[in-house]
């Protein structure tokens, strides 16, 4: 009697769901311009910015270039996968990042197969501007994330508050994840950033 090679069954609509967030959202026909990102276990979809949120974007990236920071970065994707955890936790698009380096080869690999999502290990800073519509998400979900993600610094502009706060020093708790230090200052003050890299000046942004 011969044995009949078996295949795996197909992963279950539930299952891509909930276990292979990455693949899900490869699989959602996005309009341009739209991303889709997933924090604590739900998905978001994000509209196009307004321009003062871009401005305020593009601001702060244009700083850390000229103030020579080389790895900074617009428009990147990263997922996470923390020690402990069965599949991605968080699959996210920061308003601007610093990378630790360049991707590699193994970074490129992982890219393939997370569809198109670079390792959260890439990351350094990561940095969000709130938007009126889902601001609590950059104050909390966003933040708990970073955190869990073991993204060092994760600096939040908030234009509803005022204000700029550069959160150090993560923590991973799992759902309960923060940051130990948080370093905050009025928008239109300078935000000094921890571990060697240049103080921001918020006073642009206002």
């Amino acid at each position: 009697m011969t044995a009949l090679a078996q295949e795996a069954p197909a992963a279950s609509p539930s299952e891509i769901l909930f276990a292979h967030p990455t693949r899900f959202i490869a699989a959602i026909p996005v309009p341009k311009g739209i991303r889709v990102e997933y924090i604590e276990e739900i998905y978001h979809v994000t509209p196009p910015a307004n321009e003062e949120h871009n401005y305020w974007a593009s601001e702060i990236y244009h700083q850390l270039r000229l103030a020579g920071v080389d790895l900074a970065v617009i428009g990147t994707g990263y997922c996470a996968e923390p020690a402990g955890s069965k599949h991605v936790t968080g699959a996210f698009i920061p308003d601007f990042v610093i990378q630790h380096r360049r991707s590699d080869e193994a970074d490129q690999a992982y890219r393939t197969a997370h569809d198109g999502w670079y390792p959260a290990s890439m990351v350094r800073l990561a940095g969000e501007v709130t938007s009126p519509g889902n601001a609590s998400i950059d104050r909390e979900g966003k933040y708990r994330t970073y955190a869990r993600a073991g993204i060092p610094i994760y600096v939040l502009i908030d234009r509803e508050k005022r204000s700029a706060i550069a959160y150090s020093d993560p923590v991973d708790r799992g759902k309960d994840s923060y940051y130990r230090v948080a370093d905050r200052v009025k928008l239109g003050e300078k935000l000094p950033l921890p571990d060697g890299l240049p103080t921001l000046d918020t006073d642009a942004l206002t």
